[in-house]
C-alpha cells in the first residue's frame, strides 16, 4: 500500500540553521508537509506540551539545555504527552561516550552530521516500517538495545506509522493507545523480575554446588539477586502478581544468609533452597500459582526442606 506522509506531524529542532533547513527540505521533498521547526529546548518543550506530534527530530548541539536528558524525561512520562513518540537524535561530534549516552536515553535512532538525504529518509522509514519493540530494564525505558537480548518487549504506539498508512486518529484514540501501552510496559517490568531471578539462580547453583567459599563471582550474583528481591514488593504491589512478593522475600533471605555465611562457606540447606524457590516464582508468573494461600503453602513446604 502506498504511504502518504502529508498528515505526519514532525517536530524538527536544531540550533544549527543549515542542519535544520537541510532536514526540513529532505522531508518536505519526500512528501512531509506538517513540519514545525525550532532552535531551542524551550521550543521542543512547547511543541510537545501542546499536542502529540508523530516524530521528534532533535540535536545534541542545542545549547540551552540537554536534549539527551530530555529524551529520558519523555520516555519516563515526565515531559510531553506521549512517552512513545518516535525520536531521532542528531549529533555533530559522535564520541563513544556521547553515543552511549544517546543510546541509553531511549532515543530510537542516531544520525551523525553531516548526513545524506538517503540517511535521513532511511532512518525515518525504518521508524515507520520496522520500529524496535520497547523494553523496560534497569531504569531504562525505550527501544530495545543490543544488550537487551532476550528481554521481552512491547509494540509501542506509533502514530507516525499510522498516519503514513492513512489511518485517521483522534486525540482520544492516541491517548487510549498510550494508556494501553503504558499498562503493558508496567506488566513487562513485573515479568522481568522472574526472568532475572531465574538467570541469576541458574548461574549461582552450579557455582555453589561445587563447594568452597563465597568467591567474588558468587557474591556478585548474590548481590544482583538481592537487588531484585529487595525491590520486588514495590514493583509487584498493585499487580496481579502481588502474591509472589512473599516468595521473593524468602529467596532474598536465603541469598542474604549465603552472603553472611561464616567463613564464607554457605549452609548446604541454603544452597538447596535456591532452585525450588526460583521455580516456585516462575510458576507464579506463568499462572500456575495464583493466590496467597498457595504461596504460603509452597513457602512452608520449601522452608521445611
Amino acid at each position: 500500500m502506498a504511504q502518504d506522509f502529508t498528515e505526519c506531524d514532525v517536530i524538527l529542532v536544531d540550533e544549527d540553521l543549515n542542519s535544520r533547513q537541510s532536514v526540513k527540505n529532505i522531508l518536505h521533498n519526500h512528501g512531509y508537509r506538517k513540519l514545525r521547526t525550532g532552535r531551542t529546548m524551550a521550543d521542543i518543550r512547547g511543541f510537545l506540551s501542546k499536542g502529540m506530534p508523530d516524530l521528534l527530530v532533535g540535536s545534541t548541539d542545542i545549547k540551552d539545555g540537554d536534549f539527551i536528558e530530555y529524551v529520558r524525561e519523555v520516555r519516563k512520562g515526565k515531559a510531553g504527552n506521549n512517552p512513545f513518540i518516535p525520536i531521532i537524535t542528531m549529533v555533530g561530534e559522535p564520541t563513544p561516550e556521547l553515543v552511549r549516552r544517546i543510546v541509553e536515553s531511549g532515543t530510537d535512532t542516531v544520525i551523525a552530521k553531516p548526513f545524506s538525504t538517503a540517511q535521513v529518509l532511511d532512518r525515518v522509514q525504518d521508524l515507520i516500517d520496522a520500529r524496535k519493540k520497547f523494553v523496560i530494564a534497569d531504569g531504562y525505558i525505550g527501544p530495545i538495545r543490543r544488550k537487551d537480548g532476550g528481554v521481552p518487549g512491547i509494540d509501542a504506539p506509533n502514530t507516525l506509522k499510522s498516519r503514513a498508512n492513512g489511518e485517521v486518529l483522534s486525540f482520544a484514540d492516541v491517548e487510549n493507545m498510550i494508556h494501553q501501552a503504558t499498562s503493558d510496559l508496567k506488566m513487562l517490568k513485573v515479568d522481568v523480575i522472574g526472568i532475572q531471578i531465574a538467570a541469576h539462580v541458574t548461574n549461582l547453583v552450579p557455582l555453589l554446588e561445587r563447594g568452597g567459599k563465597v568467591n567474588p563471582a558468587i557474591r556478585t550474583e548474590l548481590l544482583a539477586l538481592l537487588d531484585i528481591t529487595d525491590t520486588s514488593d514495590e514493583k509487584l504491589r498493585g499487580s496481579k502478581y502481588e502474591h509472589v512478593a512473599e516468595l521473593c522475600n524468602s529467596l532474598g533471605n536465603v541469598a542474604s544468609s549465603i552472603i553472611a555465611s561464616r567463613g564464607g562457606e554457605p549452609e548446604p540447606r541454603d544452597v538447596r533452597l535456591l532452585k525450588p524457590l526460583s521455580q516456585a516464582i516462575q510458576a507464579c508468573f506463568s499462572g500456575a500459582i495464583t493466590d496467597v494461600a498457595q504461596v504460603k503453602a509452597i513457602a512452608a513446604q520449601i522452608g521445611s526442606m
